[in-house]
C-alpha cells in the first residue's frame, strides 16, 4: 500500500511539474516587463556555465573557502566600468576570469586593475563579444580589482551581467 502511495505521489508531482512548465513555455511570450528580472539572472549564468566548462576542461577551477562570484546590473556605456569584486592573488598563479552577459549583451568586458590605482590595468579582454576571458598570472601577490563593462547592448538595455574567478591548481 505505501509502495503504491508513493508511486501515485511520485505522478503527481511529476504531473505537477509538467503542467507547470507548460504554463511557463505558453506564457514564453509576454512582455518581458512581466517575466522579472530573474530570467536575465538566468541567461547570464547559461552563458556563463559554458565559460566555467571550458576553464574547467583547461586545468582551470573555483578555489576552496574563497570568492567566486559577483556580477550586477549594468548600463550599457563606453565609460561606464564597474568595480565588482577585489581578490588576493598569488604571485606566480594563473587565474582565469570569466565575465558573461544576459540575451540582450553584445559586448562585455573585463578588467583586472591595481586595487589602489585603477587607472593601473594588468589585463583586460575588451574584444566584441557577449562574454569576456582574461587569463592572468600575477607578479605580485596582492589585492586586485575586476571591473566590468557593459559596452553594448541590444536597444541600449540595461543587462545582467557575471564574473567569475578560477585558478589552476
Amino acid at each position: 500500500m505505501k509502495q503504491r502511495m508513493l508511486s501515485w505521489n511520485g505522478q503527481f508531482v511529476l504531473g505537477a511539474c509538467l503542467a507547470s512548465l507548460l504554463m511557463l513555455v505558453g506564457a514564453h511570450n509576454r512582455a518581458a516587463a512581466q517575466d522579472g528580472q530573474g530570467k536575465y539572472i538566468t541567461e547570464s549564468t547559461v552563458r556563463l556555465i559554458k565559460l566555467v566548462n571550458a576553464a574547467n576542461k583547461a586545468g582551470y577551477a573555483l578555489q576552496d573557502n574563497s570568492f567566486s562570484i559577483g556580477g550586477g546590473w549594468l548600463k550599457q556605456g563606453k565609460d561606464n566600468w564597474v568595480g565588482l569584486y577585489t581578490v588576493q592573488l598569488t604571485a606566480g598563479k594563473s587565474y582565469r576570469f570569466l565575465a558573461a552577459g544576459d540575451a540582450d549583451a553584445k559586448d562585455v568586458d573585463l578588467q583586472i586593475v591595481d586595487a589602489k590605482d585603477v587607472n593601473k590595468v594588468f589585463k583586460e579582454d575588451v574584444d566584441t563579444a557577449a562574454n569576456a576571458v582574461v587569463d592572468f598570472t600575477p607578479e605580485t601577490t596582492g589585492r586586485y580589482l575586476v571591473r566590468i563593462r557593459l559596452y553594448d547592448s541590444a536597444n541600449n538595455l540595461p543587462c545582467v551581467c557575471l564574473s567569475t574567478v578560477m585558478a589552476k591548481n
